[in-house]
């Protein structure tokens, strides 16, 4: 998938602004944290590219900041040492079941920068832990964030939205 096309996803899904997410994912690129357009070679992006992609769009704490917070938050670590990034990778490239993020919620803190993965009553701390009165906090649901996985691996919206809707009915019967 392409930029421009993550960036619509991305925007859509979770009720962004297309050219703020636009402006953080081109800041992003000049650092070189995503691939640059090179006259008419417009590379697709991998899942790690989408998975920053996402990191910039959600974790948006200005634009002279956007590429230093992609790899704040993708380098923040659980206790055992699992990284947000790889897990956001995971997601995004089908390591990580759809299913299984369905009925979770990504919950990213700004400052202090830590991020959340809340499941069925366990949680997955990656960084700082909770603050109570933290400047801002943003939470994607999993069914976004598994419909966001499904679009980036080739699913077009509608597809998407019924494998999401098939997967909470499953849940819903288990």
């Amino acid at each position: 998938m392409r930029k421009s096309e993550a960036c619509s996803v991305v925007a859509r899904r979770l009720g962004l602004s297309l050219s703020r997410v636009e402006a953080l994912v081109q800041r992003v690129s000049e650092a070189g944290l995503l691939p640059m357009a090179r006259g008419s070679d417009r590379p697709d992006l991998g899942s790690l590219e989408l998975s920053r992609l996402l990191l910039a769009a959600v974790a948006d704490r200005g634009l002279g900041s956007a590429a230093a917070t992609v790899q704040e938050f993708e380098s923040l670590r659980t206790d055992t040492g699992v990284a947000l990034g790889d897990v956001l990778d995971g997601i995004m490239s089908g390591r990580v079941e759809i299913t299984g993020i369905m009925h979770q919620a990504l919950i990213l803190q700004l400052q202090p920068a830590g991020a959340t993965i809340v499941s069925s009553g366990h949680h997955l701390r990656f960084g700082a832990p909770h603050a109570d009165g933290a400047a801002k906090q943003i939470v994607v649901p999993g069914a976004q964030l598994a419909g966001l996985a499904l679009e980036f691996r080739g699913a077009d919206e509608r597809a998407a939205d019924e494998q999401v809707a098939v997967g909470r009915l499953a849940a819903a019967l288990n």
